[in-house]
């Protein structure tokens, strides 16, 4: 016979609300379970499938933002929603910027009819969704559709995703060939990521003037980083000192945060997607190969956790006065 485990005195605990509990940190699951349990009963009674799916999803998804601190009262959330908007510009602009130049000069010229093949679908879907959707991403941030906005951003985020899966599966086992194949793609998978995981609450609605300049500059910020990288050409691959400090630079800009200074680390967040990919392989082309590599990668990864650290402690469970109101005042 099976045991029904329930809530208390309400209905019978689903599998999927329990999974989404574990994603609690267990010291809040103990003080507050019986009464997630309770809201979500009240949440989902009479509720269809689809409803309780939703509401077990967003119970997980918060789950997971305590676990990492992109929550509304913390820096990093903060710091994410004060960037959101920012790295819709910076996105949007870098993205515009490739499409005109692959107009001027093609790289790939049957990108620009429709596939006569299945083989060459998926690359012609990567082609105008990320000419597409950046754009559908930075008009919803500018218009104040923050629905529209987070899933375009998913959308954006896909489209990233599938162009890192095709560099992997055209490139086969060349390290070389993936890395420079997907650093077009991680902008995208990157930019997507970050303006998801802001917590939606603290994204401002429209923008007034001021917040439409900062988006529109971080739009024009976008085309420089790609024109530094050199449109992702080959030929530019030995410019380390470039490569270096587009990854220092925004990087660095994030220990901003740790004193309380969201602004300037906001932007360094913004740009970081649009420079790691490309110059991250940029630097280990012209170092020499990996283990020549290995010094400075140790270094940008205990600087990044370091930094990490550093916010949790600044700002765990904590406001810092920047909120909502924050984001509205720089985007």
């Amino acid at each position: 016979m099976t045991t029904t485990h329930g809530f208390p005195g309400v209905l019978p605990d689903p599998v999927a609300f329990r999974a989404a509990l574990r994603l609690y940190p267990a010291r809040y699951r103990r003080e507050r379970g019986d009464e997630l349990s309770a809201v979500f009963a009240d949440s989902t009674a009479g509720s269809g499938r689809l409803a309780t799916a939703r509401e077990v999803f967003d119970l997980g998804a918060y789950g997971l933002r305590m676990r990492t601190g992109l929550t509304a009262s913390s820096v990093v959330g903060q710091l994410f929603a004060l960037a959101a908007p920012l790295v819709a510009g910076a996105v949007a602009g870098l993205c515009a910027a490739y499409t005109v130049d692959q107009v001027v000069n093609p790289a790939w010229v049957p990108m620009w009819a429709l596939p006569d093949r299945i083989g060459r679908v998926p690359a012609f879907v990567w082609f105008f969704g990320q000419a597409l959707l950046p754009l559908l991403l930075v008009a919803a941030v500018l218009a104040g559709r923050r629905r529209e906005a987070r899933y375009a951003a998913f959308g954006v985020a896909g489209v990233g995703a599938l162009g890192v899966l095709l560099a992997a599966v055209q490139d086969g086992p060349s390290l070389w060939g993936f890395l420079l194949g997907s650093g077009e793609s991680t902008p995208l998978l990157l930019a997507g990521l970050v303006f998801a995981c802001a917590p939606q609450e603290l994204v401002g609605e429209r923008p007034g003037a001021r917040g439409r300049i900062a988006v529109l500059a971080a739009a024009a910020g976008g085309g420089l980083i790609l024109a530094a990288e050199g449109f992702y050409s080959s030929f530019g691959l030995l410019d380390r000192d470039a490569a270096v400090a587009l990854l220092v630079v925004p990087a660095a800009a994030l220990l901003f945060a740790a004193r309380g200074r969201l602004a300037p680390a906001a932007i360094g967040l913004a740009a970081l997607p649009m420079t790691f990919g490309f110059n991250a392989f940029r630097t280990w082309q012209s170092v020499g190969g990996m283990w020549r590599m290995a010094p400075l990668t140790v270094a940008v990864v205990v600087g990044l956790v370091a930094t990490g650290w550093m916010l949790r402690r600044a700002g765990a469970g904590q406001r810092t006065g920047a909120g909502a109101g924050g984001v509205r005042s720089l985007a």
